[in-house]
């Protein structure tokens, strides 16, 4: 269990996002497995996060309102949007927004530590998502529980009310807006065209190394060499999510409603946030942080949209529109992992930051990484009985 970041300032009139963020550590098997880690009874019920108060004596404990544990026992369905499929080194995460068992009794200019204290649960098994639709997962299988240590913590400072501002949405990047010399990376995007409403849909994003970019905004790859970039441009942030508007007609030409609009959630948003601590430093083949790509290779990732992603309201016959908005690399360098295998930099303590050593990247050009294509799907009803 991660919190991020580890400090955070909180307005009680307007919270932004951060995130519980639960690994699967290496564990000597290859296989994936499915886990339920549910924001309601594991993160908010009797065995989930812990609040202490900062007194003058010490931390003091908040009594809060938990909600219900989770089951023993559980039916897997495609509506259960909270199970996770999950391979060696991938997680889920989380938005911890407004703390609901104790948001009541936060008070401002008071200071709160929020503590995991661990915990164990029964809602796994072996596999994929689709090997058990319609099975039940839990103590039944007779499954070792499946442990999460404690310890993780997030200080809170809460101030008075205030709205953060939010920084409108910039218009999408262009391919005119590449550097020419700088190397030429371009995005594209392939899902379905519906979605059932309850269940998950993914969308598989390939990033692909084009080559140089040349004067005329396209690319040559013959003369192009490996890079080592940072992944920050392909995070959530850099993605939108645009819904029709109920009220578009597009059979009169004099309507004025925008036919999508922008929908921002707070999980996607957790900028604003203040973060304590001393820059620290990271080797550039970490592939967490960094990737490594040879001329003309593809990196693919997957994005999973549930429920959780989209509009609060959202009912069937909705449709959404996602796409890639656009990006910029302000770290990166030439050659492989074999080349930098000694390389580090430094970056804040919070990971979704830029490097900040060796400053404005020694000169380099950034990698301007326009738009990509869009999927759009439509929700639609679920008719399993």
């Amino acid at each position: 269990m991660e919190i991020v970041p580890k400090s955070v300032t909180v307005s009680l009139t307007d919270p932004l996002g951060f995130l519980a963020i639960v690994h699967r550590e290496e564990d000597g098997s290859n296989k994936p497995c499915i886990f339920r880690w549910s924001l309601s009874a594991d993160a908010w019920g009797p065995s989930g996060f812990m609040l202490f108060q900062h007194t003058a004596d010490g931390l003091k404990k908040v009594e809060g309102k938990h909600r219900p544990p989770p089951p023993e026992t559980l039916e897997l369905t495609g509506r259960d949007v909270e199970f996770e499929e999950l391979l060696p080194g991938q997680c889920i995460k989380r938005n911890l927004c407004d703390l609901p068992p104790f948001w009541d009794q936060l008070v401002e200019g008071v200071k709160y530590e929020l503590l995991w204290p661990g915990a164990e649960y029964a809602l796994w098994d072996w596999g994929t998502f689709r090997e058990h639709l319609g099975q039940e997962i839990g103590t039944n299988l007779g499954l070792p529980r499946v442990i999460i240590p404690g310890g993780a913590r997030c200080t809170l400072a809460v101030i008075e009310s205030h709205v953060f501002p939010r920084t409108p949405s910039p218009s999408p990047v262009r391919k005119s807006e590449r550097i020419t010399g700088a190397p030429c990376l371009s995005v594209s995007l392939e899902g379905p065209s519906e979605m059932i409403l309850g269940e998950r849909l993914t969308v598989t994003m390939k990033v692909t190394y084009d080559g140089l970019t040349c004067e005329d905004g396209e690319t040559v790859l013959a003369e192009a060499t490996p890079i080592i970039i940072q992944k920050l441009p392909f995070s959530f942030l850099n993605f939108r999510l645009h819904r029709r508007d109920h009220n578009y007609d597009m059979w009169d030409s004099d309507d004025d409603a925008p036919e999508w609009e922008a929908y921002h959630d707070d999980q996607w948003n957790i900028l604003g946030i203040n973060v304590e601590g001393p820059d620290i430093e990271v080797n550039v083949t970490d592939d967490k942080l960094f990737l490594s790509l040879q001329p003309g290779e593809s990196w693919h990732k997957r994005i999973i949209l549930g429920l959780n992603e989209l509009h609060p309201d959202t009912a069937v016959g909705d449709s959404y529109r996602f796409q890639y908005w656009g990006g910029r690399v302000k770290w990166w360098v030439w050659g492989s992992r074999q080349e930098h295998a000694n390389t580090v930099v430094r970056v804040p303590p919070w990971m979704g930051s830029d490097v900040v050593d060796p400053a404005d990247n020694e000169g380099k050009p950034h990698i301007i990484i326009p738009e990509s294509n869009r999927v759009e799907f439509a929700i639609l009803k679920n008719t399993v009985a």
